[in-house]
């Protein structure tokens, strides 16, 4: 191996190889022709000596060796764009860099586009990552280093030196197709306790609280709740609602989402229902980052008028 040889755009690629599997989709994040990014891989197998990446069914898998010096690497990269954005600030409308957020589905169904619109306009050449969120410890872990820049959504756990700061509360309504035989514009007690209900309960969320405040008014009433279908995820609820004679509890912000891709109403419920607060939260090693500062400043702002709106 012959460290002389490797300079700082081809780490660069080696880590974007090593996040996306990919020769092309690195290269389509790094701004790069894929016949560019596949030179400098290249140029770092012959100056290090290994293969770094073999192509498989699942893609560019690192070898044991590339998986040695990845965290090193990665590591000094970040360092390297801390001290730059520390010395010369961070101009959104000629940074070149990346944000990795933790988000969870429903976050990124509902946060995400507006960000990226105004990130489109602002900052053109800035782009956004996302993870699912991990156990609490490994979520720490990866703030802490660089690795993620933050944490959005319904989230609580976080201890030692991380930062909070609330974006907006989130409220649940009831959910039914514009079309529904018997509920329109209004839905009563009676009605919600004799619908068919699907229930959209993701893991580790919110939902658990609203859930049980809902089991406790069926309880009260002596009724047996009709659940048609219990889900998980998301991604086509708004299809199931929309084509059946059911009613859904969401949060306002999902509810009004899906209300832009199929004819549903949105019902006050009939029943108190708690709420919960949307957060973003940052490692106290980043908090005066210029980056990740601009990155807060905007999702703040983004999200002032549903603040304000709670």
């Amino acid at each position: 191996m012959n460290p002389h040889r490797i300079d700082l755009n081809l780490l660069k690629v080696f880590d974007a190889i090593l996040q996306t599997r990919s020769v092309t989709i690195a290269a389509l994040n790094l701004g790069l022709t894929q016949s560019t990014v596949s030179n400098a891989l290249n140029r770092l197998r012959d100056a290090m000596g290994d293969p770094l990446f073999v192509r498989t069914s699942e893609g560019m898998m690192p070898t044991t060796w590339a998986e040695e010096i990845a965290d090193p690497i990665r590591e000094s990269l970040a360092r390297i764009d801390a001290a730059l954005e520390h010395k010369l600030g961070f101009d959104p409308a000629c940074a070149e860099r990346s944000f990795t957020l933790f988000m969870t589905d429903v976050g990124q169904f509902v946060l995400l586009p507006r960000l990226l619109r105004f990130i489109t306009q602002q900052a053109p050449s800035v782009r956004i990552f996302t993870e699912q969120l991990p156990p609490f410890r490994l979520r720490e872990a990866a703030l802490e280093s660089g690795d993620v820049d933050l944490a959005v959504g319904y989230l609580h756990g976080f201890e030692g030196p991380f930062h909070q700061q609330r974006l907006f509360t989130e409220t649940f309504v009831c959910v039914a197709r514009c079309d529904h035989p018997w509920i329109a514009r209004k839905l009563t007690l009676e009605q919600f306790l004799t619908a068919q209900h699907i229930i959209y309960r993701p893991p580790g969320s919110g939902h658990a609280l609203m859930e049980a405040s809902i089991d406790a008014v069926f309880q009260h009433h002596g009724v047996q709740r009709a659940a048609m279908a219990r889900v998980a995820h998301c991604l086509g609820l708004w299809t199931l609602i929309a084509q059946g004679d059911y009613i859904a509890v969401l949060p306002r912000s999902l509810a009004t989402a899906f209300g832009e891709l199929a004819p549903l109403q949105i019902l006050a419920p009939p029943v108190p229902l708690p709420s919960f607060e949307i957060t973003q939260h940052w490692h106290s090693r980043f908090h005066h980052h210029p980056g990740n500062q601009w990155l807060r400043h905007l999702i703040a702002s983004l999200f002032a008028a549903q603040r304000s709106e709670a």
